[in-house]
């Protein structure tokens, strides 16, 4: 082998080993009982939308629209938004076939029929605002999302007729800097204290979520990863 061709060779191994250190640099930092059994799942799209339709894994956005979705799926549908000043909606599915419908609002207020889903959370008409409904023709549960920025501080959950799950921000990447020029990275979801799966919204897409669990709340937690990319993508809650 030529001098040349080895230098090429030094050279060409060089750049790949500074690639895969930049995309290291490039993952958000998450709990070790996640990444220890779920790999980011990059998010991609095809086609230059509004709404883009965003895939990763087996769960593909197969339609997407601004306004309001409905189904006639067998989802008990127990929750609304009111109040909105901008709505947009997306229909999900995974390889199995199973849909998931996401009617998203900016500045609206998610309640289900007796009271409001989330007394904890205080949406004033100085702060930023998301809500969102999550159905699935895979059960008859429906989850909620809501997620607020009021001063830079923000709160979320996500939530259903029997459980909820903490939303929190990410700011930092897996080598432990605070990302730059932004107020978060990412959203990290929690039931109790573990870590059940997280997305990734910038400077790159990526998607964890926890394999073990059961299929209808891979499904949501796919749809919700999304909803959260989308939002990231339409600046709703960053500004």
């Amino acid at each position: 082998m030529s001098a040349l061709s080895i230098k090429f060779v030094a050279t060409t191994l060089l750049c790949v080993a500074l690639l895969s250190t930049v995309n290291a640099q490039m993952i958000m930092e998450i709990d070790s009982s996640l990444s220890t059994k779920a790999q980011p799942q990059q998010v991609k799209y095809k086609g230059m939308k509004a709404v883009p339709y965003y895939y990763f894994d087996e769960y593909k956005i197969v339609y997407a629209k601004a306004g309001w979705l409905t189904t006639n799926s067998r989802s008990n549908v127990q929750g609304t938004i009111s109040s909105s000043s901008q709505q947009l909606a997306f229909t999900m599915i995974n390889g199995a076939g199973d849909t998931a419908i996401v009617n998203m609002s900016k500045d609206g207020l998610v309640q289900s029929s007796q009271n409001s889903w989330f007394p904890n959370i205080t949406m004033s008409q100085g702060s930023q605002n998301v809500t969102a409904l999550i159905t699935s023709s895979a059960d008859t549960l429906t989850w909620g999302l809501a997620a607020s920025v009021a001063n830079g501080v923000f709160t979320g959950a996500i939530k259903t007729d029997t459980e909820e799950y903490k939303l929190v921000p990410v700011k930092r990447m897996d080598n432990g800097r605070v990302a730059p020029f932004t107020l978060w990275v990412g959203f990290a979801i929690y039931k109790g204290d573990v870590e059940i799966g997280a997305v990734q919204a910038t400077p790159k897409r990526n998607v964890w979520i926890l394999p073990d669990l059961p299929a209808d709340q891979k499904l949501k937690m796919a749809a919700l990863c999304l909803a959260m990319i989308i939002e990231e993508q339409n600046e709703w809650l960053v500004q």
